[in-house]
């Protein structure tokens, strides 16, 4: 046996703490979403209707990343708890737009609460100052990766199958 703890030297590399971090953060921002009733997909869409108004379904496919059959998948709930509205564009009949409806909005507006509420919990050792400080420094990693790659890991694309979370 060795006099220097391996495993501990580890457990404080930066790469594994993000890791373990981002694992608990992403259980955590999960249960808020689902909690209203939302994957963490399904709230990163109605946040990108919110954001940026009604959008064709293909833009939408490729704002979040995912192919036209999940979108569907994903959307068909929504529709069924009229969050979002379908419909033909009037401009070009084969295309599909989505609207954020007002109980979409009302119910994103909840979860978008309850997301920052888990926030606060997750940083909560940290002064706004250090808060601010590691949102750059995340976001300096971030934009550094996705120029060295085709495809940077966003909470989006984390999460296994049809959902993932949206970024506040």
């Amino acid at each position: 046996m060795t006099d220097d703890p391996v495993i501990d030297a580890h457990r404080s590399r930066p790469g594994l703490m993000l890791a373990l971090l981002g694992a608990e953060a992403m259980r955590r921002l999960r249960e808020a979403h689902t909690a209203h009733d939302l994957s963490p997909r399904q709230f990163q869409i109605l946040g990108l209707l919110h954001d940026r108004g009604v959008l064709g379904q293909g833009e939408l496919g490729r704002l979040t990343g995912v192919a036209p059959s999940v979108l569907v998948a994903l959307l068909n709930p929504l529709e069924a708890a009229h969050l979002v509205q379908r419909q033909r564009d009037p401009v070009d009949r084969r295309r599909h737009v989505v609207a954020l409806t007002d109980t979409g909005r009302a119910r994103f507006d909840r979860a978008s609460q309850a997301q920052y509420d888990v926030e606060d919990t997750l940083f909560a050792a940290l002064n706004p100052a250090q808060r601010e400080q590691l949102r750059d420094l995340l976001t300096r990693v971030r934009d550094d990766l996705t120029q060295h790659q085709d495809h940077c890991a966003t909470p989006a694309s984390l999460e296994p199958g049809p959902t993932a979370a949206g970024e506040r």
